[in-house]
């Protein structure tokens, strides 16, 4: 599954014979690393461990000098295989100047796994390989401009100018995840920690830590919007505008305090969207199709019949030798099928994604139409009342929406009527997503509401419950649509002790002495289904401690449909 994928694509300045040769060095040294026989992948032999570890190559030349060389390994484990496979491509002479490419995969295969098993396969996630750190340690890997390397890359003062160009190269398929300088640790001992920290992400985006003086200069010239300080950590997706403001919300910022709070889990949050991003992504121009060519290839070999052989024992050893050839090819074949079917699957959701991201994004759009209106409308009988000035004044207050839900979690502590009870790994969980920041400001919005809520029911001025106060706002109070709002659960969900369970959430022992509550209600953050539709479940105390309890806030709540 691509969630599962370990995949690094890039391109360096190498010629064909240099980067073969690199890539079989690294190679061997990996196998020697596995305590594989180093010897046998010298010779040629397929059979590379006791334990069944097969390594095949496939090669293929064409007339204009291209040349392709594919290494897989595979290693069984527990009914499947992690597969581990090396491509590299390099141009011929009417490419002009070309690149050579490297792209790598590992993956946890199993083409027989039937649904039951796909929820243990999608907890096989291949880590970094070392044979990946290997590569990156000794070839001048690129994504366009942006240098990829093991650890991230000091960036000094002088460095700036060719860093915003990175950001804003077109051509850059990679995110590029850029560090700041702690303003009050020790420099070298904050390197250390951001090492720590952007470990997996190696192959996955280019990696950058800004020295002090280079973290004033770079917010200087980026600006604020786009700029990143304080020893917080920022994730820049592909095509970075430092012009626009409403840009500036794509790329996620990751605080010091999370950093320092656990490096490991702010290491999965910093790793968790490259990887996606490059498991599902496109590959390059070069690279698209190549699987179909190299298999190609492997399916034109000579008959045995063609082969004049001098007796029969050779021709039987021949044969032999060809039989095996042709199931190494029909065995890559199958693998490349069941990969092909896996690709439509995942095709087919992110179409789904994508239509229930377009329904969300029209409502919106209408929302905000909406609003222009009521503001244009307001402000034309201020005037006509003779209050030109309140017209044309600004907000009292701005609000300054996360961009993470890590950010979201931390910001609840300005909400003195808001409390959140629950696991922070869900939420944490959901930064992974690309349309994580968009789920975050919506959790963000309905907060804001929810805490203004709380604050007037506790005050006496409003007697109703949340769902009725976002109905009927009174005038100028915060609310969200009322649509997101589920004041309960189904009958099947309440009478079912497996759905339930997890509908019980924890809450201050003053609130209910055993430390648990069932948490029925919940705002809809997004559209579709499990990790595609995530919730916040929250429980309304304001009669008693006039909080708010937020017990969950994370993917779906298993339901009947969903199970």
């Amino acid at each position: 599954m691509a969630t599962g994928r370990y995949r690094s694509v890039f391109h360096t300045d190498l010629p064909a014979d240099e980067a073969f040769a690199a890539a079989e060095q690294q190679l061997r040294s990996w196998l020697g690393q596995k305590r594989l026989d180093r010897e046998a992948f010298d010779k040629g032999s397929a059979r590379v461990g006791s334990a069944g570890e097969v390594l095949l190559v496939l090669a293929r030349n064409s007339a204009d000098g291209t040349q392709t060389k594919r290494w897989q390994l595979r290693e069984p484990k527990d009914g499947g295989s992690w597969v581990s496979t090396l491509t590299v491509h390099a141009p011929g002479r009417t490419s002009g100047r070309g690149r050579s490419w490297f792209w790598l995969d590992v993956e946890f295969s199993n083409p027989q796994a039937g649904a039951e098993d796909q929820d243990s396969m999608h907890g096989r996630k291949a880590g970094v390989p070392r044979l990946a750190r290997g590569l990156l340690s000794t070839i001048d890997a690129r994504d366009s401009l942006a240098e990829l390397r093991e650890r991230p890359i000091l960036v000094r003062p002088s460095d700036i100018e060719a860093l915003i160009d990175v950001l804003c190269d077109p051509d850059r398929r990679m995110p590029t995840i850029v560090a700041s300088a702690h303003p009050r640790r020790d420099f070298k001992d904050w390197r250390d920690v951001i090492d720590g920290t952007m470990r997996e992400a190696a192959g996955l985006a280019s990696l950058y830590l800004l020295d002090p003086p280079a973290t004033d200069q770079f917010v200087a010239e980026v600006g604020k919007s786009h700029g990143v300080w304080g020893g917080a950590v920022r994730t820049y997706l592909p095509v970075v505008d430092p012009a626009s403001d409403q840009d500036a919300l794509r790329h996620r910022v990751l605080s010091a305090s999370r950093i320092e709070d656990s490096t490991l889990r702010a290491g999965a949050l910093l790793s968790g969207l490259p990887r996606r991003l490059s498991a599902e992504a496109l590959l390059p121009r070069p690279l698209t199709g190549l699987s179909r060519a190299l298999l190609a290839e492997r399916s034109g070999m000579r008959r045995p019949g063609d082969v004049p052989l001098p007796d029969v024992q050779e021709a039987a050893e021949a044969l032999s030798k060809e039989v095996g050839r042709i199931k190494d090819n029909l065995d890559a074949a199958l693998e490349l099928v069941a990969e092909a079917e896996q690709t439509e699957q995942r095709l087919a959701q992110r179409n789904e994604d994508l239509a229930a991201l377009s329904i969300e994004f029209d409502a919106v759009n209408q929302r905000a139409e909406y609003l222009e209106d009521r503001v244009r409308a307001l402000e034309r009988r201020l005037v006509q009342a003779g209050r030109t000035s309140d017209a044309t004044a600004q907000p009292d207050e701005q609000t300054i929406l996360p961009t993470s839900f890590a950010e979201v979690v931390d910001r609840t502590e300005e909400l003195a009527r808001i409390e959140f009870t629950g696991d922070i790994d869900h939420p944490l969980d959901l930064d992974t997503m690309p349309s994580a920041s968009s789920w975050a400001q919506t959790a963000w919005q309905a907060l804001l509401a929810m805490d203004a809520y709380a604050k007037a029911s506790s005050e006496g001025s409003f007697n109703g419950g949340f769902p009725t106060w976002c109905k009927q706002p009174p005038p100028g109070a915060r609310a969200i649509s009322p649509g997101k709002i589920a004041p309960d659960e189904s009958a099947t969900v309440r009478s079912n002790p497996k759905m339930s369970r997890h509908r019980l959430l924890p809450v201050p022992k003053d609130v209910e002495p055993s430390g648990k509550v069932y948490m029925w209600a919940h705002v809809r953050l997004g559209a579709g289904a499990g990790m595609r539709a995530p919730r916040m479940h929250y429980f309304d105390d304001v009669k008693n401690t006039g909080k708010i309890y937020v017990g969950y806030l994370g993917p779906h709540l298993p339901v009947k449909s969903t199970n």
